[in-house]
């Protein structure tokens, strides 16, 4: 076939202006429907149905994420309020922030930063961000707190004091009861260590085959060694215990608290008090006034509760204050706040409560 000849049959082929001005169309008019529609399915995905309000929720895929890590303590930071630890599994050395809501769990009760000790073997429960990097703990717990609240008791199978040692046998079963893992342990006793039974401390003499029993560990020359041996109604001596100390540490020093919100004109403060101390933050009633000092050691001021919600297992109250004290606080400041009749008295005057605040508008 000739180049002219080729020409023609291709031109022939073609089909009439009309033709392809319809074909045109009816593409155009397929592929902007089909915008149309992407579009749309694209923003409903984005907004939420009618009356669907968005809600903060339990993230459990994100708890799932946060990291667990058995450590040493090797410093106690209380003024820079923080801990050195030594993590097990990697024996990297890490300073960790303690912040207002890291909940402080010590003698299966609740404690002070400055009750942690150099050597305890402790369990950090850590937030993490997208990439898994270690923010700051949720939790401190020391190896009482985290065995007892997990279940972790296990029986005494064997003990030589001529040593110091004992050993212990534990099994994990699914909600079938069959065994999924068994954990066999030995354990060398610091001298002097305390085994509890009851509120009276005894020693590893009085420990016996059978016994249920969970430990606490402190590094010495580099090795872990028990230095108290608890079962469970020796716990419940021990929190009970511990507790009442908790209490005394709060009447003297505080609650532990921060400043979520401030306005000052109107002398408005939003707080929230930790879980260690929402308990008795909770007893707290509009009216009541409390005192409050922030631990950058500037001056205590009164404050009327205007209102109290619990948040998650927090308690957030807004307080009615001086404004005068409001234009030196700031958000996120930390803050200690005694309940009625405890700590230093109750400011008056110019870091007092004004008396408008009892007037209704």
């Amino acid at each position: 076939m000739s180049i002219w000849a080729s020409l023609h049959y291709a031109m022939s082929t073609i089909p009439p202006t009309n033709e392809i001005l319809k074909m045109t169309i009816r593409q155009c008019s397929f592929i902007a429907v089909f915008a149309i529609a992407f579009s749309i399915s694209t923003a409903l995905a984005q907004t939420p149905a009618p009356g669907k309000i968005p809600k903060p929720q339990f993230q459990g895929d994100y708890f799932g994420e946060m990291a667990r890590a058995f450590c040493t303590i090797q410093e106690v930071d209380v003024k820079g309020r923080a801990l050195v630890v030594r993590r097990e599994k990697d024996s990297q050395i890490v300073r960790v922030p303690i912040r207002d809501d890291t909940e402080l769990r010590f003698r299966d009760s609740w404690g002070e930063l400055s009750d942690y000790f150099p050597g305890q073997r402790i369990m950090l429960f850590v937030y993490v961000d997208e990439n898994k990097n270690w923010t700051y703990p949720r939790a401190v717990q020391d190896e009482i707190q985290v065995s007892a609240a997990h279940g972790w008791y296990a029986a005494v199978t064997a003990i030589d004091l001529k040593n110091n040692t004992y050993a212990t046998h534990r099994e994990e079963k699914d909600k079938d009861g069959k065994v999924t893992k068994v954990i066999d342990k030995q354990y060398t006793c610091a001298p002097g260590a305390v085994l509890w039974k009851s509120a009276k401390p005894q020693a590893l003499a009085d420990l016996k085959i059978g016994d249920e029993v969970i430990e606490q560990q402190k590094e010495i020359d580099g090795q872990l060694r028990v230095i108290e041996i608890l079962d469970r109604k020796g716990d419940a001596a021990v929190r009970a215990k511990q507790e009442l100390a908790h209490h005394r540490a709060q009447d003297e020093h505080g609650l532990p608290a921060y400043v979520n919100d401030i306005e000052v004109i109107s002398g408005s403060l939003l707080a929230t008090v930790a879980w260690s101390g929402a308990e008795r933050a909770a007893s707290l009633k509009p009216g009541d006034l409390v005192t409050f000092t922030p631990t950058d050691g500037s001056a205590a001021f009164a404050a009327a509760i205007a209102s109290s919600e619990h948040v998650d297992s927090r308690i957030r109250l807004h307080l009615a204050i001086n404004a005068r004290v409001a234009a030196r606080l700031s958000i996120g400041q930390s803050l200690r706040l005694f309940l009625p009749g405890a700590g230093p008295q109750t400011p008056t005057g110019k870091s007092g409560v004004p008396a408008n605040a009892f007037q209704t508008p």
